[in-house]
């Protein structure tokens, strides 16, 4: 079954929405935690942690997944398939390793980030174990962004065409 026009519209609209919130929300996490590396107080060291770890679990990780489940709906109800492009297929791979990777360890660094700002206050800055942490998430954060950029550009350029040999 193949979606008519006007479905696969809202389909792609959905779809679009929620990697545009996931792109967004994503820079704005990484713009916080590069921009706001020396503190003067502790208690907005704490908020910003806390406000980067929500943002993460209340609209990057809903949004990823819905982008990543309504861009399989889209392969499944629309003539692109999900192994008839290598574009589609890139975009599938890449999709599902920047889920795996925020979910198994950004997220968790970030919360853990939070957990000791939320205890040591200002201090954290003179703990080793939390800097190395701040700085693997900033690192990794501007990846997946990149990441997200690359899996935008795709989405617009389309290249590398369709496969001479699609299932």
């Amino acid at each position: 079954m193949k979606l008519k026009v006007h479905q696969k519209n809202w389909l792609l609209s959905f779809h679009i929405t929620s990697a545009s919130l996931w792109f967004g929300t994503a820079f704005c996490s990484l713009a916080l935690a590069v921009y706001y590396q020396n503190w003067a107080n502790g208690n907005e060291l704490y908020a910003i942690n806390a406000a980067r770890n929500l943002m993460g679990e209340f609209i990057i990780v809903p949004s990823a997944v819905s982008s990543l489940v309504s861009g399989l709906l889209l392969c499944n109800f629309t003539v692109w398939g999900f192994f008839k492009h290598y574009w589609v297929m890139a975009k599938q791979i890449l999709t599902m390793m920047l889920i795996v990777i925020g979910s198994v360890w950004l997220g968790p660094l970030t919360k853990q980030a939070t957990s000791i700002s939320a205890i040591e206050r200002l201090q954290v800055l003179q703990n080793p174990t939390y800097v190395s942490i701040r700085d693997a998430v900033i690192v990794v954060g501007a990846i997946q962004t990149l990441v997200l950029v690359i899996i935008i550009i795709i989405s617009v350029l389309k290249p590398w065409g369709r496969r001479k040999t699609s299932p």
